[in-house]
């Protein structure tokens, strides 16, 4: 589901394909909000040489470039803090402000602007698969599960069925995603056909997954 589902939305295929994103070459000085806004304009161009060109100069940047990427993480439009996440998922996985900043972003505190609001929705739904690459964002994914609206219930599904597909779990996440299985089986039960079919997916995904525990756990609300 979630491949169909990805390819609807380009500008995020990159960021969770961040297992070959590295950088080679440092940069010789800090780069300020306004370059770093121009690169992140050119990795989104519909040109694939334009948009090549922007990545790799996004993968360039290092720690010399912090203050001005931190701060397009906490105070960017909704698509720029998405594109710097991918940065500090590589490099500064840690970082305090990025859950917080993507928890903001997929429960819709930070969009701005009616104008470009498809764009912006669609990077709303990022920001959930952002929060499924870490141990602590997890659990975020669970409580939008079970106290978002719609578009989030269904963000956060769609985040728990890219993370259970190949069961590659974050470090040090298990307990949170015992905590999530039970909201995935209540989710399996709602009227919203979208939420229905991908919890009851997800659930087993997680069945048949390589972890015992959560297999476990997975198969006791799991019916095929």
């Amino acid at each position: 589901m979630n491949r169909r589902f990805f390819n609807s939305f380009p500008i995020l295929l990159a960021l969770l394909a961040t297992g070959g994103f590295a950088s080679t070459v440092a940069q010789d000085r800090p780069k300020t909000e306004t370059e770093i806004h121009a690169i992140l304009t050119k990795a989104r161009s519909k040109d694939l040489k334009t948009s090549d060109e922007g990545e790799e100069a996004l993968s360039k940047l290092d720690a010399k470039s912090l203050p001005a990427l931190s701060s397009i993480l906490k105070n960017g439009k909704p698509c720029d803090r998405i594109a710097v996440a991918q940065w500090f998922i590589a490099f500064d996985p840690n970082n305090k402000d990025l859950i917080p900043a993507m928890t903001q972003v997929a429960t819709g505190g930070s969009v701005r602007s009616l104008v470009h609001l498809q764009e912006e929705m669609m990077c709303r739904r990022g920001a959930a698969f952002v929060l499924g690459l870490s141990a602590d964002g997890i659990p975020v994914l669970t409580r939008l599960l079970k106290e978002g609206d719609l578009f989030e219930r269904q963000s956060a599904i769609f985040a728990f069925d890219d993370l259970t597909e190949t069961s590659n779990y974050p470090e040090g996440s298990v307990p949170a995603m015992m905590d999530a299985i039970p909201a995935i089986a209540k989710a399996a039960k709602e009227k919203d056909q979208t939420m229905s079919c991908m919890s009851d997916e997800v659930l087993g995904q997680i069945a048949r997954g390589a972890n015992a525990e959560l297999s476990k756990l997975a198969k006791q609300y799991f019916h095929p």
